[in-house]
């Protein structure tokens, strides 16, 4: 009976070290899956090195290192090194790149609603647009973005569109009859221009500054980051403050890689972006529009301010814009002008 009483003590012995050998390494498996696992994204935005589109980039990179203690790392790939825009919201579908911070214009190749946009006059100023992006309009855009594997992020004022040229004075359409503009391939911009009076010319970006040079087209619809950032200012002289269309910035990532991080890591990343958002309007955006505006004067570039353009002519000029695109975007158009 003793003998029976000590081999069952030492079967029970062994039953508890065995249970305790795996609790251990159970408790070392789950220490090791717990351990930060470290991201690496990359962003792409065509914009030089030292423009909006990149100080916000570097800013948000800097900002999620810090929030995350170096977890995730945002490398940043300025100048249109992973391609033009369109290729690079393409890229972010794809997962192939993880971020990129584009015109709406671009982005409307894929989420088509995003196009109302780029209707002429639609805002009152950047303000307006803000209020607008940053409600109910704008949580639909993002809605509609979803559903093409994007994940918008935050929309942001790239800037106002005015109209500059190498030949002369714009203060009205009639001065612009007969003008081959350079604009963005996108059928709003180019029935915008048409009903001007000019001629729409597609021309890609990186080639803009050489075809003005070279005569292939006599002036574009620039804003002044693309005036300073472009060097623009070197080919056209004529810059008339029209306003005609407002751009925004919008800040996409790969929908399923967003979704992929923890609560912990979405909830940093969104606190970040909120964070660059606001350094970017409050302090990026108003002083390097400010310093354009003295880099332009300063080579040459005769601005012509607001007042004193027959802006009530350029209105009635784009109304057959309206007349033929605003049916596809009514329900938004009509909560912009609520």
């Amino acid at each position: 009976m003793k003998k029976l009483l000590i081999f069952f003590s030492i079967v029970m012995c062994s039953i508890l070290l065995v249970a305790c050998g795996s609790s251990s390494k159970d408790d070392t498996a789950t220490s090791t899956s717990s351990e930060a696992k470290e991201i690496v994204y990359r962003f792409g935005h065509a914009a030089p090195e030292g423009d909006p589109g990149d100080l916000l980039s570097e800013k948000m990179a800097e900002g999620i290192d810090q929030a995350t203690d170096g977890q995730v790392t945002i490398e940043v790939f300025p100048g249109a090194q992973l391609g033009g825009e369109v290729e690079m919201v393409e890229q972010v579908r794809a997962g192939t790149i993880d971020f990129a911070f584009v015109t709406g214009g671009a982005l409307s190749n894929f989420v088509e609603d995003v196009a109302f946009l780029d209707m002429p006059f639609l805002f009152d100023d950047l303000d307006h647009a803000q209020k607008v992006l940053k409600g109910e309009v704008g949580d639909q855009l993002k809605a509609k973005a979803e559903e093409k594997g994007l994940k918008i992020l935050t929309f942001m004022n790239y800037g106002i569109a005015n109209i500059s040229n190498n030949k002369h004075d714009v203060y009205g359409p009639e001065d612009l009859k007969g003008l081959k503009l350079r604009t963005l391939e996108n059928e709003i911009f180019m029935d915008t221009y048409r009903a001007l009076g000019s001629d729409p010319v597609p021309i890609p970006y990186p080639e803009l500054y050489t075809s003005i040079q070279q005569g292939v087209v006599d002036g574009t619809d620039p804003l002044n980051v693309t005036m300073t950032g472009g060097k623009l200012y070197e080919v056209t002289k004529h810059l008339s403050k029209v306003g005609i269309s407002y751009r925004a910035g919008v800040l996409v990532m790969n929908l399923d890689k967003y979704n992929e991080l923890s609560d912990d890591l979405r909830g940093k990343l969104d606190t970040v972006v909120g964070e660059s958002d606001d350094y970017y309007h409050g302090t990026i955006y108003p002083e390097y529009e400010k310093s354009a505006e003295k880099i332009m004067t300063d080579n040459g570039v005769k601005i012509i301010e607001q007042d004193e353009i027959d802006m009530e002519a350029f209105r009635k000029a784009v109304q057959p814009v309206y007349d033929k695109h605003e049916s596809k975007f009514a329900e938004y158009i009509s909560k912009i002008k609520e």
